[in-house]
């Protein structure tokens, strides 16, 4: 199989190319084509061959960096600055999530809806199975008096 085709398709291939050509023809466009082929593989390797030298020549040339670590700030008197929580935004943002999840932020219900009371859960146990009523629907559109 070559690049995807049976045996019967390249031999198809190829008397097609005879019958077209003719048998003078075709051993001339036979090697004229296996030099484009050479040529074509060997710029490839060429490149390929360079391209690695490259990076070679880069990992060797160029030992690692490290980054230094940054100093905490200092005031005029040279002591360190203590930071608070205003000054970096991360920290705000970190307490403002903590706040949220802490009070849980409540739902409101929609205007015009009665908001149903939470059962106590003593009352709750004593009481028999019954349905839940249904929330009030707010009215779509007014009616115009006349």
């Amino acid at each position: 199989m070559i690049g995807g085709l049976s045996m019967t398709e390249v031999i198809i291939i190829l008397g097609l190319a005879l019958l077209l050509l003719g048998p003078d023809q075709l051993p001339t466009l036979a090697k004229s084509l296996g030099k484009g082929l050479k040529e074509l593989r060997k710029a490839t390797d060429d490149i390929k061959s360079q391209f690695e030298s490259e990076i070679a020549r880069i990992d060797i040339n160029e030992p690692p960096k490290m980054i230094s670590p940054v100093p905490p700030p200092k005031d005029e008197s040279g002591a360190p600055v203590p930071v608070s929580d205003e000054s970096d935004p991360g920290a705000a943002r970190a307490a403002a999530r903590r706040a949220a999840l802490e009070s849980q932020l409540k739902l409101v219900p929609p205007e015009g809806t009665v908001p149903r009371a939470a059962p106590e859960p003593a009352a709750e146990a004593q009481a028999s199975p019954t349905p839940p009523e249904a929330p009030a629907t707010p009215p779509l559109a007014e009616e115009p008096k006349a």
